[in-house]
């Protein structure tokens, strides 16, 4: 009888072991648990498309693009091709039409300065340089007025972040009277954070430290980045790739970066 005793006391020690031995796979529901939270974050929703004119039947006509998911959040545009030589920024500003979307609005206008974008050039004199034009005027040089329109737009849709996507001459690192390879952040904190992240995130990309991003302060007066930070109040940036880098590359991390941006609102997917 003892002996049966002590069997039933090892049998029960040995179930006992094997049961703290299994007892760290517990946590494992945790991670099951929140992985649906981190997919919902993620899910792609409906869009709707509007394609807007502006400057209509004038010979700068250009396409702004409005995309609007079927779940409410906030607008962000991505504005490009402002300067004729600078294609890696229209580029980049396309690839927005293509993105999913999780909520909020969209508005992408690629071609900013179509006339000058077509003769390669950074602008035409008769247009005048929309990067020192805003907020633009209802009737002025034709930079003045393709500014406006974007400011309409931007107060139409209530902008909470603006991003304008151009090429600089030089890499900053080597020359730095050149804003290749930096982004330039509005004047508040909320900006400035968020540079400072999104140059981290590219700069994981990129190996030559000649070619890494570096974050410099602010953008210009007149620019479409300077007015929505600070008259409309929002986060705004200013991405400056290099035109020394191959226009494949300055395309890819001008995208990475505003699309790292584009993400920081929820708008779509990092």
């Amino acid at each position: 009888m003892k002996r049966i005793g002590l069997i039933f006391l090892a049998l029960l020690l040995l179930f006992c072991a094997g049961c703290s031995t299994k007892a760290p796979v517990a946590a494992k529901p945790e991670a099951v648990k929140t992985a649906p939270a981190k997919q919902e974050q993620k899910q792609v929703v409906q869009k709707t498309t509007t394609e807007l004119t502006l400057m209509k039947d004038t010979p700068y006509a250009t396409p702004a693009y409005v995309y609007k998911a079927s779940v409410e959040g906030p607008a962000v545009m991505v504005v490009g091709g402002v300067h004729g030589n600078e294609p890696a920024g229209s580029l980049a500003a396309q690839k927005f039409c293509d993105v999913d979307l999780l909520k909020g609005t969209l508005i992408v206008i690629p071609k900013a300065n179509i006339t000058a974008l077509a003769a390669e050039v950074r602008t035409l004199p008769e247009t005048g340089d929309l990067n020192r034009s805003y907020p633009g005027k209802k009737a002025g040089t034709p930079a003045e007025e393709i500014t406006y329109e974007i400011v309409q737009l931007m107060q139409q849709y209530k902008v909470a972040m603006v991003l304008d996507l151009h090429e600089g001459y030089a890499f900053n690192t080597e020359e730095p009277k050149s804003v290749g390879e930096t982004i330039l952040p509005g004047k508040d904190d909320i900006s400035t954070i968020l540079a400072i992240d999104a140059m981290e995130h590219v700069n994981k990309q990129i190996t030559d430290p000649k070619k890494k991003f570096s974050v410099l302060a602010n953008p210009i007066a007149g620019s479409t980045a300077y007015y929505a930070n600070t008259v409309l109040k929002v986060p705004a940036f200013t991405i400056e790739t290099s035109s020394r880098q191959p226009l494949e590359d300055r395309v890819k991390y001008s995208f990475t970066i505003a699309s790292f941006l584009v993400a920081s609102q929820g708008v779509i997917a990092q």
